[in-house]
């Protein structure tokens, strides 16, 4: 049977994605799980980041990889003030945080918090690709993949170039119109051959902390309703609750900060659900970290990483590039 050209170029691709950089990376990752939504402000950023640390507290070695470029705001919610550094010519150490999850964000490279950087077109899914090859997690027993709203270059090219991706989290809330668009998330997820592994309804009810009456202020039930036309799992609800702001601003995790809250206890049972529906798997044991010295560099201080900036390197060999490949790498 005679190939086509679009055929060859997706086995290729296939190929890259099962045997290239990317894959090399994450040999020792043991699941791999993409958050996603339809549409922007459901929080589900906060809910990545607080199902990481719920797994953290279950004894799990946990990583979390900010795909968003344009709004990065995991290094915030977990307290992350300092820079990844770059591990010889090509490798990126994630940072790891005081409750010892790793993380890895564009805006740990950023000069500042209000300082914007412009992308365009296919650069965002180059440096994405760049980020999940050059990454040195070690070993995890999960890896949180926090994309940004809706389906455009940087969802697809995480659902398109993570090798063995166990799946699909999606984050709504009870209005109408984020059970619309996120319906249309779910579509795109399955489109790509990515399993949804369940839906998480945020800011589902308000409980009074005096009466502990419940209201619905969105809607009730829309999550639930929505998984059941879906026909995927309906993972559990996050209620509205004050303390979720204040810890999210702090920059703990408020499954750390107030683990007595009903929220905090929510996310766990979440967590919970979510690594019991995994089947059992095997991924090598990660060797010992060794840092490899960067041509061209004689000092690895704190400043580094700005430090090479400067070298009077040639572009394909300056290690400040995140959009350059590093060797074996594609940008597929």
């Amino acid at each position: 049977m005679e190939v086509t050209r679009d055929e060859f170029k997706e086995q290729q691709r296939q190929q890259l994605v099962r045997e290239g950089a990317i894959a090399e990376a994450l040999k020792y990752v043991k699941y791999k799980i993409a958050v996603l939504s339809g549409k922007g402000g459901v929080g589900k950023t906060a809910t990545t980041v607080n199902l990481a640390a719920a797994l953290n507290k279950s004894g799990y070695q946990v990583g979390v990889f900010d795909a968003d470029l344009h709004g990065p705001s995991v290094p915030k919610m977990l307290g992350i003030k300092k820079e990844a550094k770059l591990d010889g010519a090509f490798w990126l150490n994630p940072v790891t945080t005081q409750s010892g999850i790793k993380a890895l964000s564009v805006a740990l490279f950023w000069p500042g918090d209000m300082t914007p950087v412009m992308w365009r077109g296919q650069a965002k899914s180059r440096t994405i690709r760049q980020l999940l090859s050059a990454a040195k997690w070690g070993g995890l027993d999960f890896l949180l993949v926090d994309l940004p709203p809706g389906t455009g270059d940087e969802p697809i090219a995480i659902l398109k170039s993570i090798p063995d991706l166990d799946g699909v989290v999606i984050v709504t809330t009870p209005q109408e119109v984020s059970t619309i668009v996120c319906s249309k998330a779910i579509n795109a997820a399955l489109a790509l051959d990515a399993k949804v592994l369940g839906l998480v309804e945020n800011m589902s009810c308000y409980v009074c902390r005096k009466c502990q009456d419940i209201v619905y202020l969105f809607g009730r039930d829309k999550g639930k309703e929505l998984a059941k036309m879906m026909e995927i799992p309906f993972l559990g609800s996050i209620p509205l609750d004050p303390l979720f702001s204040e810890a999210a601003d702090t920059g703990t995790p408020i499954v750390d900060l107030f683990p007595d809250s009903i929220t905090a206890k929510a996310f766990s049972e979440i967590a919970q659900t979510l690594a019991s529906q995994l089947s059992p798997k095997e991924v090598p044991e990660a060797p010992p970290m060794e840092s490899k010295p960067c041509p061209g560099s004689h000092q690895h201080g704190p400043d580094h990483y700005h430090r090479h900036h400067h070298h009077d390197h040639g572009e394909s060999e300056c290690c400040g590039h995140l959009a350059k490949d590093k060797p074996g790498s594609s940008s597929q």
